[in-house]
């Protein structure tokens, strides 16, 4: 009997050293949490004419989202150079979520797609401008700075989607899960 109490107040202490290192083994790998964002902006600015910037924001994207600063008033036939930024205002000081994007460049892509209500499906084409430094078969595109270009006019909507794409990100918008997932309203004249 007296064996059997040493051996079982040995074994205890044992049993909690090892339950800790568990917990802390778990609690040693990193998150790679999507991104939160309540705001999106889209700035452009006409290339040909430098002072003519149009602007539409995205508010509350986390609960009922704003669109009255949502649309994009662009003129046919015109190029403009386009920036995102997105930020998480349910912080303070707000939290500017692009710049956590520029530094994990390479976990996230931005998708644009444009969809005609009226006019030409072929009304607004989205290039994406900057790149990762993902190694060959990479480096992949971003999606932070586009060009834009109008053709003629018409209405729409273009589909902006940030994917998160940590460890897996090849070009494409297959891999990962969405940071954001919102429609800008287009109206193009």
């Amino acid at each position: 009997m007296y064996l059997l109490k040493k051996a079982l107040w040995m074994v205890v202490p044992v049993m909690l050293v090892a339950g800790a290192c568990k917990q802390d083994e778990e609690n040693v790998a990193p998150t790679d949490d999507n991104e939160a964002i309540t705001t999106a902006t889209l700035t452009l600015t006409n290339k040909a004419t430098p002072t003519e910037v149009v602007t539409a924001t995205i508010e509350n994207l986390n609960t009922s989202a704003d669109f009255s600063k949502a649309t994009l008033n662009l003129k046919a036939n015109t190029t403009y150079s386009g920036v995102v930024s997105l930020y998480d205002k349910t912080k303070t000081p707000t939290l500017n979520a692009t710049e956590e994007i520029k530094e994990k460049a390479n976990e996230h892509l931005f998708v644009y797609t444009y969809t005609a209500t009226t006019g030409a499906a072929s009304a607004l084409a989205v290039t994406i401008t900057d790149k990762d430094t993902n190694p060959a078969p990479g480096p992949y595109p971003i999606g932070l700075t586009t060009t834009m270009t109008t053709g003629a006019a018409g209405t729409g909507k273009l589909k902006v989607v940030l994917r998160h794409q940590p460890n897996v990100k090849n070009g494409t918008p297959a891999p990962g899960s969405s940071d954001l997932d919102t429609d800008f309203p287009v109206v193009i004249q």
